[in-house]
């Protein structure tokens, strides 16, 4: 493009004297100017569709309507995307793929947590040492410790923390128990007569009363000869012990003749 450039000045020709020379106006002049007008219009833009050539430099546009048709991929560099379609604007500007996505190695910036149905959890944080619960489409639940020693306890419907149910195991007589982390054993030994568990055949005085079954009574008064029952050996067993025993026995039955032969066990 050309811009307009006067080559005479006629306006300077009317402050010269009468019979100045320079002051007649000539035709080459009036011609030269012209054909200056000529050059710069012909290599000025048309105002309405003009046609551009070389490299055309615009400092301000301003587009309110309209489209832009037959460009080359503006540059990311020039602000563009340097691609013509949605798929190679997003390789070219880095960005995730929509729908089914393998490139995405990080999300960050969220400011409202992913929902259950968008494969979060619904929460910003996880409570410390709580356990997390499953809760439909709403977010997680959590339950808390509570106190030592406490397991998950399912009430049929959810679970909370409560007591683990059998928290120890005693001992009795002929059964030992010895109890490490994660196992508790349980032994026993073989009784011995006049223990406590073992069973008894002998008689009572008469003036012990009326016994009925599962009623206890001291062992001094019983007094075993000839043979007792032994629960542990599982048999009879015949000697000649004629002697009163100790503890506590409780009558399981029996009423034989006038020595009201009995058997019993030892309870304590």
């Amino acid at each position: 493009m050309t811009n307009y450039v006067k080559s005479t000045n006629f306006a300077t020709k009317d402050n010269l004297a009468s019979g100045d020379p320079l002051k007649i106006v000539k035709g080459t002049e009036i011609n030269t100017e012209f054909d200056n007008i000529a050059v710069a219009v012909a290599t000025k833009a048309e105002l309405a569709s003009p046609t551009f050539t070389g490299t055309v430099t615009i400092p301000t546009v301003a587009i309110s309507a309209g489209t832009i048709t037959g460009i080359t991929d503006l540059a990311v560099a020039d602000g563009g995307t340097g691609a013509s379609t949605a798929a190679n604007a997003r390789t070219n500007l880095s960005a995730a793929s929509s729908g089914a996505n393998s490139d995405i190695t990080s999300i960050t910036g969220l400011t409202t947590a992913l929902t259950v149905a968008q494969g979060g959890t619904g929460a910003a944080t996880l409570t410390a040492n709580n356990v997390v619960l499953g809760n439909g489409t709403s977010a997680v639940q959590f339950v808390a410790p509570g106190s030592s020693g406490n397991v998950l306890v399912s009430n049929g419907t959810t679970w909370t923390s409560g007591g683990a149910g059998v928290t120890s195991v005693t001992a009795g007589s002929g059964i030992s128990v010895s109890a490490s982390t994660g196992a508790v054993t349980i032994s026993s030994t073989a009784l011995t007569f006049d223990a406590i568990g073992c069973y008894a055949s002998g008689r009572i005085d008469a003036n012990l009363g009326t016994l009925t079954i599962g009623s206890t009574f001291a062992g001094s008064n019983f007094i075993v000869s000839n043979a007792y029952y032994d629960a542990c050996g599982g048999g009879m067993i015949i000697n000649n012990i004629t002697s009163t025993l100790s503890g506590t026995y409780r009558y399981l039955g029996g009423a034989f003749g006038g020595n009201r032969q009995i058997l019993a066990v030892r309870v304590s």
